[in-house]
């Protein structure tokens, strides 16, 4: 048992030391030196901490207020237009959702009209009834088929947009971002208002 155990103790200690006379020694000077970040003096190096303190807050604010790209693309899979809706789309969303919304009710009114007729075809007896209730069954069923075509083709639509809508939204909103801690004196910041002098 003892064997077992002290085999990779002196394995590990062996590496260890090893490590060790392979290192270099740390030099403070070179750590130390600012030219290589192009601070000339305390002065360029607090204006470097205040563009950093600066982007921070602006990644901060996007990162609250950006749409999340997985969880929009689930919304207008779910109820197409959702998505739109989040990016601040609302005339394509409200386009998008009219328009599944009229070819589904569409679909499901000519499908019961099929079924309706199909019945009656399905009870006729005379040869006449027959002819003319499958007739009156064919036509509005294939209007039901149609109208679920276009519905999958508009709800197709809605994902492919609500890709390029959101790509779009948080590019525009990381721009607006830049441009507002550009041109205010009065910032909201996610730690909370700052006013600049």
């Amino acid at each position: 048992m003892r064997y077992y155990f002290i085999k990779p103790v002196l394995m590990l200690l062996f590496l260890l030391s090893f490590g060790l006379c392979l290192a270099k020694p740390f030099d403070i000077q070179a750590f130390a030196d600012t030219t290589k970040y192009n601070w000339e003096d305390y002065r360029d190096r607090a204006e470097y901490r205040k563009d950093l303190l600066a982007r921070q807050n602006r990644l901060q604010l996007y990162e609250l207020e950006s749409v999340g790209f997985n969880a929009n693309l689930l919304k207008s899979a779910v109820m197409p237009g959702w998505g739109q809706f989040a990016t601040k789309h609302n005339t394509k969303a409200t386009v998008i959702l009219s328009m599944e919304i009229v070819s589904v009710v569409g679909a499901i009114y000519f499908h019961d009209q099929a079924k309706k007729n199909y019945d009656k075809y399905y009870a006729a007896n005379q040869i006449d009834n027959i002819n003319d209730y499958w007739g009156k069954a064919e036509k509005p069923h294939h209007y039901s088929l149609m109208l679920i075509g276009l519905a999958s083709v508009i709800w197709g639509y809605n994902l492919y947009d609500v890709v390029i809508s959101t790509n779009e939204y948080n590019a525009n909103l990381w721009k607006e971002i830049v441009e507002r801690g550009n041109s205010s004196p009065l910032q909201i910041t996610p730690s909370g208002i700052e006013l600049r002098f």
